[in-house]
């Protein structure tokens, strides 16, 4: 079998801890090739930069740095991709995510490099007893799937969802639709890709069979800020609002519930009307905050 040319972009911001066992890991996969690493690398102006640095010359992996008012998870993933890359494949990765198995990779890329699809995305799985772990077990099925420009309709929001924790952009696609459409954006640049990608007729693809452990325990203060971003992004983009999106998040919170109260998960069950309410709170005055924001300019 002949090995699939990859290349690697990671966004680090203040993760010296994760970057041995994740870059280890790399080395560890099967059936592809590893041209080139990338770390688009945040200034967090503190302790860990000197080492982040010398880890990044030690391991020959590319770097630039960005200062943290001028970092954008869409331009700087663009900038890196564009510019840094040469490989046909580019896997995105968050440096927190950890690899299930040798075989990551390859299955995350196997459907980009025979044309069948133009960007795909990972299985997340978390591993702690939280409301997270229902929540990713919802949104990542042990199914794979394509979606194409068809598929909107009936999906409506969920055709868009995709996360860049772990994904795989064709390089040549991503050039000739021009990326993230000059939309610099501090969160879901993922999704909004994917409506770029499906509205110009390529396919991506769930890739139930690429695995990676993406946890966190977010308390509820986080937790509304996340959603109130998320309600920035779709206020402030405005490409997501002729979309269905409200009977997805109520089914979501129900499944939540339901499996919480089957697996009598006492904590999950205590934490999931107020981790509901700071979601829906949080998304409905982002959504506010993105609107005054839009028509002030």
């Amino acid at each position: 079998m002949n090995e699939i040319a990859i290349d690697i972009v990671c966004p680090v911001y203040k993760g010296y801890d994760y970057l041995k066992p994740l870059y280890n890991s790399f080395l560890t996969q099967k059936n592809v090739t590893i041209n080139k690493i990338v770390f688009p690398i945040t200034d967090s102006e503190d302790e860990q930069m000197p080492l982040i640095r010398g880890f990044v010359k030690k391991n020959n992996i590319e770097s630039f740095e960005v200062k943290k008012n001028e970092f954008s998870h869409s331009l700087t993933r663009q900038k890196a991709i564009i510019e840094h890359c040469e490989s046909p494949i580019v896997v995105m990765l968050s440096q927190d995510i950890k690899l299930s198995d040798d075989m990551v990779f390859y299955n995350l890329v196997k459907n980009i490099h025979t044309g069948e699809t133009a960007y795909n995305y990972a299985k997340q799985i978390c591993t702690n007893n939280s409301i997270e772990k229902y929540i990713r077990e919802r949104n990542y099925p042990d199914t794979s799937y394509i979606v194409s420009k068809d598929d909107i309709e009936k999906m409506q929001i969920m055709a868009f969802f995709a996360s860049d924790a772990c994904s795989a952009y064709d390089r040549d696609t991503f050039i000739h639709i021009e990326g993230y459409g000059g939309y610099n954006v501090m969160m879901n640049e993922d999704q909004l890709y994917s409506k770029i990608l499906l509205d110009a007729g390529y396919k991506k693809k769930y890739c139930a069979d690429a695995i990676v452990e993406h946890s966190h325990k977010y308390t509820l203060k986080q937790v509304y800020k996340r959603y109130y971003e998320v309600g920035l992004f779709y206020s402030e983009v405005g490409l997501f609002d002729t979309y269905k999106s409200a009977n997805t998040g109520f089914k979501l919170a129900l499944y939540v519930l339901c499996k919480a109260v089957k697996h009598l998960d006492i904590p999950a069950i205590l934490r999931w009307l107020p981790d509901m309410a700071a979601r829906y709170l949080g998304m409905k005055f982002g959504k506010i905050a993105g609107k005054n924001n839009t028509s002030n300019r």
